[in-house]
């Protein structure tokens, strides 16, 4: 790839409490095999010592930048409105990439391209559709993970950036990725583990009921913005409360998980749902004898 096809990449990563993990995330962009041009790192009024560690180690080669917390969505877009790329590249704190990813992203930009994203080296399998990436695909599920995603700068700034809503916290990046693709831009699916995803353990992620209070509110929002009927958006609604209610079973949350199969009862009683709302009554240790049986039969 010469100088005058090379894409102008900015790294944007935002940080909140960091410091024990994010010189990880620098270190991979630094081994890119296809350099950015800058590395801005957004310090989300983080109480420990974030902004320092940043300075004193990369102070020289990173744009450090600090706001009060606000969230990952106004970090992300307080970095991307102060980057020169044209195109953006996202990286959380707690993530990393391999050395050929900005690389092999670039090869797939053309100039209907608004999102290039690639797959993880670890967590579940990816459940990417074959294919064009459709609006009704991505309502479906959402497949595309932050630290993936190379995304063309004038998306981001045609359908207004990322919801700064603290109460989207979670599923803000699901948010804007329909948005970019209802506004007509195309995902390109690099099927390749490119980016590995580290989980801290005070994340966003590891709060499941803040992800389902996220999730249900980008239902409301995504509904209301694309005008979809309101069966497509209750069906989005039953599935959530049924994938994280049996999450908190499985996580032996009972009270919590009740609560999302008491949801589905109220508006579609079935006897699945039925099934595992009673299933919260019973103890722990039937319920791990139940498990430890199906893991033996199965």
């Amino acid at each position: 790839m010469n100088s005058a096809t090379t894409p102008r990449i900015s790294v944007v990563i935002p940080a909140y409490k960091a410091a024990d993990f994010i010189g990880r995330a620098i270190d991979s962009v630094w081994a890119q095999t296809l350099s950015p041009i800058e590395v801005i790192v957004v310090n989300d009024g983080s109480p420990d010592d974030t902004a320092e560690f940043v300075q004193q180690r990369d102070g020289h080669r990173v744009r450090l930048i600090s706001q009060e917390n606000a969230g990952p969505g106004a970090a992300r877009n307080h970095g991307i409105r102060e980057a020169q790329g044209e195109w953006i590249a996202l990286l959380d704190a707690d993530d990393t990439w391999m050395p050929e990813k900005l690389e092999r992203q670039s090869a797939q930009i053309s100039d209907e391209i608004g999102i290039v994203h690639c797959f993880v080296s670890n967590g579940l399998p990816a459940h990417v559709p074959q294919g064009e990436v459709t609006f009704d695909a991505m309502w479906e599920r959402n497949y595309i993970g932050t630290s993936t995603v190379l995304m063309r700068k004038q998306a981001w700034q045609d359908v207004g950036g990322f919801d700064e809503d603290r109460n989207l916290m979670g599923a803000e990046d699901y948010n804007l990725w329909l948005r970019i693709i209802h506004a007509g831009y195309r995902v390109a699916t690099l099927r390749e583990p490119l980016a590995y995803y580290t989980p801290a353990d005070d994340s966003i992620m590891s709060n499941v009921m803040q992800i389902v209070r996220a999730e249900l509110l980008n239902i409301e929002k995504s509904a209301e913005k694309f005008d979809l009927p309101e069966s497509q958006a209750i069906a989005k609604q039953l599935e959530i409360w049924d994938e994280y209610g049996r999450t908190l079973l499985w996580q032996r949350d009972k009270p919590q998980a009740r609560q999302m199969f008491h949801e589905i009862l109220k508006r579609r009683p079935t006897t699945s749902a039925l099934m595992h709302w009673m299933a919260t009554f019973v103890p722990n240790a039937v319920l791990d004898l139940k498990r430890n049986l199906s893991s033996t039969t199965s």
